[in-house]
């Protein structure tokens, strides 16, 4: 290895949980020495590393850092050294209580799914509970999927909200005069794609409406706004929210992804195993959601 087994986690997850204070609690370190491997290894490297919208980007060629990468989660998966899981900021606290001590926990805060993607296929991290739909493709050459529950994707509204007042009579066009709240284009793109078949993407609220001016962006604080939710994130929302009893006909879940070099291994078997069972009581407990 041409940087220590501690040197380059230091680098990487600095890379992945965003802090030296964050990289430093996992390692059980400091955050000066986490700063200092860092500095070391992109020098070795030839690299930098440089933040931008909260996250730690590469400048210069990542070539033989990421073969140094490959050969380091070999190293890990085979040795027993603790393995690194990433979740959706929803799905981690779902799955997570109770997981065995051979996996490092991410923070659970994105809000999109490229930099996790990003991180899993250059081995920063080694697995990641993802959003359906917005996985990789049944024919990605580096990544695979494992299933484990599907339930719907519908839209919740504040409390006081004029659309809670009509209760199951609401219907879609109901939704029409009432902006969404704004997400980051291309942060789900394909979550995005079926939200803009009907219409329901990132809507302002429509010139001469009923309900108020127009507006170019809505947030989670406007009292108006309505923003896609299921059962197990409309709770996350800032203050209190109701999902509407409106059916879009939309599905989201969660799926594990791991590099398919590791599909098979006995310590994913194990991770697996948890997850699935924390999926079988969440289908029993609620009605909506069906096993994947």
């Amino acid at each position: 290895m041409v940087v220590s087994t501690h040197a380059l986690s230091c680098f990487d997850l600095l890379v992945w949980l965003r802090t030296g204070q964050e990289a430093g609690a996992r390692l059980a370190t400091s955050q000066s020495s986490v700063s200092r491997k860092v500095s070391d290894v992109a020098r070795t490297f030839g690299v930098q590393l440089r933040k931008h919208d909260g996250e730690w980007l590469l400048a210069g060629d990542p070539t033989l850092l990421n073969l140094e990468r490959q050969v380091h989660q070999r190293f890990r998966w085979e040795q027993g050294l603790p393995l690194r899981l990433e979740a959706q900021f929803y799905s981690g606290p779902l799955f997570c209580p109770g997981l065995s001590a051979d996996w490092i926990r991410g923070n659970f805060d994105f809000l999109e799914v490229g930099t996790p993607l990003r991180h899993l296929r250059s081995g920063v991290i080694d697995a990641w509970i993802a959003t359906y739909p917005d996985l990789p493709d049944d024919d990605d050459p580096d990544l695979t999927c494992f299933h484990l529950i599907r339930y719907p994707l519908g839209l919740a509204a504040p409390e006081g909200h004029p659309l809670l007042a009509l209760g199951s009579s609401i219907r879609l066009q109901d939704v029409d005069p009432y902006p969404t709240v704004a997400l980051d284009d291309g942060a789900f793109p394909k979550a995005q794609a079926a939200l803009e078949a009907l219409h329901l993407w990132n809507r302002s609220l429509q010139p001469g409406s009923r309900v108020s001016l127009e507006m170019t962006r809505v947030s989670l604080g406007d009292p108006l706004a309505l923003s896609p939710a299921s059962l197990f994130n409309c709770h996350l929302l800032p203050g209190s929210w109701r999902l509407l009893p409106l059916e879009l006909g939309l599905v989201s879940g969660d799926s594990l992804i791991v590099r398919r070099d590791y599909a098979n291994h006995p310590r994913l078997a194990a991770l697996l195993a948890h997850l699935r069972h924390t999926a079988a009581q969440l289908a029993e407990r609620h009605g909506e959601v069906e096993l994947a």
